[in-house]
């Protein structure tokens, strides 16, 4: 990763603690230990490199880090409080980060996307609540600013507008690639030929050797 000039990963899943773990830099050991038996954590010191640990959600006694991984016999009311109930135990404790993780297969059950709404909704009422991206959390980490001032920090002022209809290319690739380092298969949209195998680091174009 660093060899690529990546700033941040933001795979790594910790246990389940409270109050949840903000990010931390790779430069000492992880404040946690390793969870599961197909993690792969650092061995040794990466100076620099941020972790955007990826705390998990709980449910009913049940812990997961991606929301389709979480139960499916819950009613809407019932996934609405799991996320609030996370938020919460986030916003009312050190305020860490409050990462949402999900693949968009997710979304293919319409109820799903309406609670979501619902929950983003309620988010939006809170006066020092902000939605931005890894990056834009790891400046405001590096160049802690209050909110009297937040309006006025750079790395989270809006420049660009981008048109909603704005799309790569009007009829992009669905690839179904076999992934070694994933163990299993991926699937990945392009606008361009399929690659040989579900790209990754040090082998970006997905070639196969």
């Amino acid at each position: 990763m660093r060899e690529f000039g990546f700033l941040y990963d933001s795979s790594m899943v910790a246990p389940k603690s409270d109050p949840p773990l903000w990010p931390y830099t790779l430069d000492f050991r992880i404040p946690h230990k390793c969870q599961g038996s197909r993690q792969k954590c650092p061995s040794r010191s990466f100076p620099g490199t941020w972790q955007m640990v990826m705390n998990p959600l709980d449910i009913e006694g049940h812990t997961c880090a991606m929301i389709d991984s979480c139960p499916t016999h819950l009613s809407d009311e019932e996934v609405y409080n799991m996320f609030m109930d996370n938020f919460e135990r986030h916003y009312k404790t050190n305020k860490a980060p409050f990462g949402i993780y999900f693949h968009t297969i997710w979304f293919k059950e319409k109820q799903n996307f309406r609670v979501f709404l619902r929950f983003l909704d309620e988010l939006v009422k809170k006066p020092d609540v902000y939605f931005v991206t890894n990056y834009q959390a790891i400046e405001w980490m590096r160049t802690p600013t209050p909110l009297s001032q937040i309006n006025n920090f750079e790395p989270w002022l809006c420049k660009k507008d981008i048109d909603p209809n704005l799309v790569a290319c009007n009829h992009p690739r669905l690839c179904k690639l076999a992934s070694r380092h994933l163990k299993g298969e991926r699937y990945l949209h392009t606008c361009f030929e399929c690659p040989d195998v579900y790209p990754w680091v040090k082998n970006e174009f997905g070639l196969e050797f």
